[in-house]
C-alpha cells in the first residue's frame, strides 16, 4: 500500500499480487488528477491493482463531498486495465458534472431573485404580464381522490371542485413531500 500527499485528492494505491513500479504509480496519479478536474470535490482516491485468473484488474474508488464513483477494468495488460478503469471513471465524472450544472439553472439567476418558485416583486414602473398556459377542466371529486391524482402526476398543483362542499379547491405538493389543501373562504 502506498500513500502520497498531493495538492489534489489523496491517492491510495493497493497492489495485490502485482509489483508497483514508480511508472505505474505516476500513471495512476496522473489519471486520478485528470478525473478529479471534472469534479472539484474529490477528496480521496483508492486504487486497487490485482492479478487474478490470468488477467490484470484495476479497481478505482473516488470519494468526496457528495460524490462516490467507482469503476473496474480488466485485461491482459495492467496499463490497459488502468486505462479502461479510468475511462469509465471519466465518463461517470463528466456525467455527474453535467447533472450538477444542469440543475443550477441559467447563469445570472441568484437566490435573491428566485426562491422556491416565488419571484421577487417587479420594479417600480415595470408592468406585469399574465400569461395563461393551459385551461383545466375542474372536475368534482373528493379531496382524497384529488390528492391521489396529484401524487401520480408531475404537476405541482391540481384545481378541482370539492364534491363534499361544492366549492373550488386546490391541492398542491409541499416541500416535505406531503399534499397541501387550499380551501377558499367566501
Amino acid at each position: 500500500m502506498f500513500d502520497k500527499p498531493t495538492a489534489g485528492p489523496k491517492v491510495r494505491i493497493t497492489s495485490r499480487h502485482e509489483n508497483l513500479s514508480a511508472a505505474l504509480r505516476d500513471d495512476i496519479e496522473g489519471k486520478v488528477e485528470r478525473v478529479s478536474r471534472f469534479l472539484s470535490k474529490v477528496g480521496e482516491a483508492h486504487v486497487i491493482l490485482t492479478y487474478e485468473k490470468k488477467s490484470h484488474v484495476c479497481e478505482a474508488n473516488l470519494k468526496g463531498k457528495g460524490i462516490q464513483l467507482s469503476s473496474r477494468g480488466a485485461s491482459h495488460d495492467m496499463y490497459q486495465s488502468i486505462e479502461a478503469c479510468f475511462a469509465k471513471l471519466g465518463r461517470q465524472a463528466a456525467k455527474m458534472k453535467d447533472r450538477l450544472t444542469d440543475h443550477k439553472g441559467p447563469k445570472g439567476r441568484t437566490v435573491e431573485t428566485v426562491r422556491h418558485g416565488i419571484f421577487s416583486p417587479p420594479d417600480e414602473g415595470q408592468e406585469v404580464e399574465v400569461i395563461r398556459s393551459r385551461k383545466h377542466a375542474v372536475k368534482p371529486m373528493p379531496v382524497e381522490e384529488a390528492a391521489l391524482q396529484l401524487s401520480a402526476s408531475k404537476d405541482e398543483f391540481l384545481v378541482f371542485l370539492n364534491a363534499e362542499t361544492g366549492r373550488t379547491n386546490v391541492v398542491y405538493k409541499r416541500r416535505d413531500h406531503h399534499i397541501g389543501l387550499i380551501e377558499p373562504e367566501y
